[in-house]
């Protein structure tokens, strides 16, 4: 399986709008972004990773994703995923959108991503709105800006007027999936402590292969690539709160900073000292 690193867009496009439908290239697996990203789905997603839960996502729903969260969407080879993407800078959105307004907070690093079924009267004129902004976008020309406000207000009115109770998962959740993710929620909670796979499988009463399997089917990474990915998720944040970065090496628990550099640098494709003086 090829692993993703973790892209970061560039400032000078604060903004990417795009309409796919195809099959996926190869199997994507859990990543993150330097950015806001915001999915119509019009196929239907089996497997669905956001933060810390797998769910089954219906065809005609919104899936709003903060910057620096972990996800994974589409995996799968052999089937066509219809889908309108808006990826909005996480930059440009702190300079922008945000100031002292709580409008769109739910876009702020940190946020509890949404997935949300839409009714029929929102599924069709959000879609129109993003087939009118990518009709209209066209770097920073003012019909483009125009219609990428349009489309966010429209947006923020299915968010206030759907937003379900974030102790509830509005979508389907397997029993296998249920299991994925206590292990996840696990994983998390622990993630400044040493984790190994036996040590998870002793702790869930399984056997280690059994384990790896179900966290590889629904995931579609090993669970190593995930608490290196979260490592590192977690070091991100905590650069941007300031925090020392050999505090942070030790805190995640790298054995030195070259080889916390290392990984760093596999996954972002930069060092930590590249990335706060980036932020």
């Amino acid at each position: 399986m090829k692993q993703e690193t973790i892209p970061y867009f560039d400032v000078s496009s604060p903004y990417d709008i795009a309409y796919r439908k195809n099959i996926a290239s190869y199997p994507v697996g859990p990543h993150t972004h330097n950015a806001a990203e915001l999915y119509l789905t019009h196929t239907f997603l089996p497997d669905v990773l956001i933060d810390d839960k797998v769910s089954q996502v219906p065809a005609g729903s919104l899936i709003v994703i903060p910057p620096f969260c972990v996800h994974q969407l589409y995996h799968r080879s052999d089937v066509i995923y219809e889908r309108y993407i808006l990826s909005v800078h996480s930059t440009w959105l702190e300079q922008v959108l945000f100031g002292d307004r709580e409008q769109f907070s739910y876009l702020k690093p940190g946020a509890v991503p949404l997935i949300l079924p839409l009714s029929e009267a929102f599924l069709e004129k959000l879609t129109l709105l993003f087939q009118s902004s990518l009709r209209t976008q066209c770097g920073d020309s003012i019909d483009s800006i125009l219609t990428l406000f349009s489309l966010l207000q429209y947006i923020d009115e299915i968010v206030n007027r759907t937003r379900p109770d974030h102790s509830k998962c509005p979508c389907t959740v397997s029993n296998s999936q249920r299991h994925v993710n206590e292990m996840i929620a696990y994983i998390n909670e622990h993630l400044c402590e040493p984790l190994t796979l036996n040590q998870l499988a002793g702790h869930f009463f399984l056997n280690p292969d059994y384990l790896s399997r179900l966290f590889r089917k629904h995931t579609h990474t090993t669970v190593g690539h995930y608490i290196t990915l979260q490592k590192i998720t977690r070091a991100q944040a905590m650069l941007r709160e300031g925090i020392s970065i050999t505090e942070i090496q030790e805190t995640l628990g790298f054995s030195g900073y070259a080889h916390f550099a290392k990984v760093f640098k596999k996954l972002t494709g930069m060092t930590p000292g590249q990335y706060r003086e980036a932020k």
